[in-house]
């Protein structure tokens, strides 16, 4: 009778350990089918903060095919940070995609996976030569050899390409960044979130809930929880929960990544015991 009450005892702890992840899961996967294109890409986003997860690769994936470039060309951005091997078939498919911007991020993630299938497009772009004939240039080179001819084409393609490098794990989007940008000490606490995520002590654990629950900026909140996710454990689960129904889909999506991680994290922890 005791074995069946803590087998009994296991099962529905489990089951409540579990729940937090499903719900995250529902909450980015309805982010995923939002009308509005930057809601998209935020979800795009944070479920690549989730890491190398066959679901997260799955619906990363999947964004590649999404009607809207800036969606396909965050998509292409966030498997090459994942690391997402499995994802190179379908990134070398994106190097011809009819966005010059969704082809060079294929072809940048794919380097840095170690394939090296878009070195002619990386190379045209960032050298200007055009070193094939126009019947071997797919329709996403010959757009990108365009834009070199045009100097604000060009131009609004290295500002994409430069927010996604400089905003790197809160890339939420040029619109969402503009408006996080307008408090001018958002940049520097959503910064120092990274600096205490490589630090992840009791201390700057305590910090990063503190600013996912209370901070003013829904960037820094964003942050803050991505941080947890990176280093947090799962009694941060509860904090980053209340943030599920924010109002703002970059720190609901974000809360929600990182739930889902420290799930998978406190999953193997005790698998190892």
């Amino acid at each position: 009778m005791p074995l069946r009450l803590s087998l009994t005892f296991c099962v529905s702890v489990f089951s409540l350990m579990a729940q937090p992840s499903q719900s995250a899961w529902e909450v980015l996967k309805t982010g995923l089918k939002e009308k509005n294109v930057d809601t998209r890409r935020q979800a795009v986003t944070a479920i690549g903060s989730i890491g190398l997860d066959p679901e997260a690769i799955r619906l990363v994936q999947e964004s590649l095919r999404d009607e809207d470039p800036l969606v396909r060309q965050t998509a292409a951005a966030e498997l090459g940070v994942m690391k997402a091997k499995p994802a190179i078939p379908m990134l070398k498919t994106a190097l011809d995609d009819a966005s010059a911007e969704v082809a060079f991020s294929a072809a940048k993630a794919l380097w840095d996976l170690g394939d090296k299938s878009g070195r002619d497009l990386i190379e045209d772009v960032l050298t200007g030569q055009e070193k094939a004939s126009e019947g071997m240039v797919s329709g996403a080179m010959r757009d990108v050899k365009r834009k070199m001819h045009d100097p604000k084409a060009m131009a609004l393609m290295g500002f994409k390409e430069a927010s996604g490098a400089l905003l790197g794990p809160f890339n939420f989007g040029l619109i969402a960044a503009e408006q996080a940008l307008k408090d001018g000490s958002a940049g520097a606490r959503a910064l120092a979130t990274t600096l205490l995520a490589q630090d992840c002590d009791a201390e700057s654990l305590r910090l990063l809930e503190w600013s996912c629950a209370n901070d003013k900026s829904w960037a820094v909140k964003a942050a803050a929880a991505k941080a947890l996710g990176q280093c947090g454990k799962s009694d941060a689960i509860p904090t980053l929960e209340q943030n599920l129904s924010e109002g703002r889909p970059a720190v609901k999506f974000m809360a929600a990544g990182a739930i889902i991680r420290l799930s998978q994290k406190s999953g193997s922890a005790g698998g190892a015991r």
